[in-house]
C-alpha cells in the first residue's frame, strides 16, 4: 500500500511536471500511508541534505509507524532498458525487511511517462533497528 501510494504521486509528478523533489511516508496501522515532503524553497537544499532531512523526519514523526518510505528521482550512472532515469523507493519495514525499488523512466512531450522494467535491491534501514 505505501509502496503503490508513493509510487503513484511519483509518476504523476513526472508525467505533469516531468520530475519531482525527493518526499516521502509512512504507514501506521495497516491503512492509513502519511506522505511527507518539503514546502516549497527559493533555493532547493542539496540532494543529499534533503534525503537526510526526510529520513529523520520519517523515522522520527511517528513512532507507531510499521514502514517508512523515501522516493526520489535519480540518473542511473548505468542506463536500464535504454532509460538514464529511474525513480527510486527506499522501503524499510519494521521487521527488519529494507529494499530498493528502481524504476527507469523516459519523460515525453505531450505523452505519458515511458517507464522501464522495475528492479529491486537489497537496501538499509530508516528508522528501524537492522535485525
Amino acid at each position: 500500500m505505501l509502496r503503490d501510494e508513493l509510487l503513484a504521486f511519483a509518476r504523476t509528478m513526472l508525467d505533469r511536471f516531468g520530475e519531482f523533489q525527493p518526499f516521502g511516508g509512512y504507514v501506521v496501522a495497516p491503512d492509513r500511508v502519511v506522505q511527507v515532503g518539503f514546502a516549497p524553497a527559493l533555493v532547493a537544499p542539496p540532494l543529499s541534505e534533503c534525503v537526510a532531512t526526510l529520513a529523520t523526519e520519517v523515522a522520527e514523526i511517528d513512532p507507531a509507524a510499521i514502514a517508512h518510505a523515501l522516493v526520489l528521482d535519480i540518473h542511473l550512472h548505468v542506463p536500464r532498458d535504454g532509460m538514464e532515469d529511474a525513480i527510486r523507493l527506499h522501503l524499510s519495514e519494521v521487521d527488519g525487511r529494507c529494499f530498493d525499488v528502481f524504476i527507469p523512466y523516459r519523460v515525453r512531450a505531450a505523452t505519458p511517462t515511458l517507464f522501464g522494467t522495475c528492479f529491486v535491491l537489497e537496501g538499509t534501514s530508516i528508522g528501524f533497528p537492522r535485525r
